[in-house]
């Protein structure tokens, strides 16, 4: 968390849901319990902008963080490809426009032709207002791909570096943005946002949470990586193939 904190734009649109069923369904036998306090964030050194400062494509930005952690997981280094590269895969997707973008649609399509020379193999949604399978689904994979309908005075907690919380009276809501959970504290949610590492309470995310995705990298499959070996991504990807 060093470094002036400047709070960057918003660009997620409402959100959308392509499954009937959640994280909770697809993993074999008892969910997990995780510990009360576990952060995969500090395992990244820097988290760039990706221009989030400039356009709202808070969405793009939440894959290149999501890419560094999972990299970091398997102890390789994810390159940030670049400002232009993140301009041109942003408008790529909007049709030049600044126009933000449907989390889901970002998804769809890193699953289907990649983004950023990266795949996913599968995408599972979480219940947002389910503690114990957000609690899981980031102890699991690492990150998870957040969608919140912020309040307006979320900017200023932020470069306060304080944690996103609730205030009376409730503020506004100012738009919807994309962020990544890292890992839970005694709190809330640890995150990724805006290019640094901050936390929301628990209050904060059930006001304001509005989804929640696990997305699955190639390079876990090809790596065997341990939070596969009790999943049953076979059947996630045969529900996926419904829609």
């Amino acid at each position: 968390m060093q470094g002036k904190r400047v709070a960057g734009k918003r660009g997620k649109l409402p959100a959308q849901r392509f499954l009937t069923t959640s994280l909770r369904d697809y993993i074999r036998g008892a969910l997990p319990t995780p510990p009360k306090v576990f952060d995969y964030g500090p395992l990244v050194s820097l988290y760039p902008m990706a221009l989030n400062n400039e356009l709202g494509d808070c969405t793009i930005a939440g894959i290149i963080h999501l890419l560094q952690i999972y990299y970091a997981e398997l102890g390789e280094t994810f390159v940030y490809p670049g400002d232009d590269i993140v301009r041109s895969t942003y408008e790529g997707l909007t049709g030049g426009q600044d126009s933000g973008l449907v989390e889901l649609n970002v998804i769809k399509t890193w699953m289907d032709t990649g983004l950023f020379n990266t795949k996913i193999v599968a995408s599972v949604p979480i219940n947002p207002k389910d503690e114990a399978e957000m609690r899981v689904g980031t102890y699991l994979f690492g990150g998870v791909y957040l969608g919140l309908e912020m309040p307006n005075n979320a900017d200023q907690q932020f470069e306060n570096n304080e944690p996103w919380h609730l205030t009376i009276p409730r503020a506004p809501i100012a738009g919807g943005h994309c962020v990544i959970a890292t890992g839970c504290n005694r709190d809330g949610i640890n995150l990724i946002t805006w290019g640094k590492e901050t936390t929301m309470t628990w209050d904060f995310w059930d006001t304001y949470g509005s989804e929640a995705h696990v997305a699955i990298p190639e390079v876990f499959v090809e790596a065997d990586h341990g939070p596969l070996h009790n999943f049953d991504i076979l059947q996630l990807q045969t529900d996926l193939k419904l829609f």
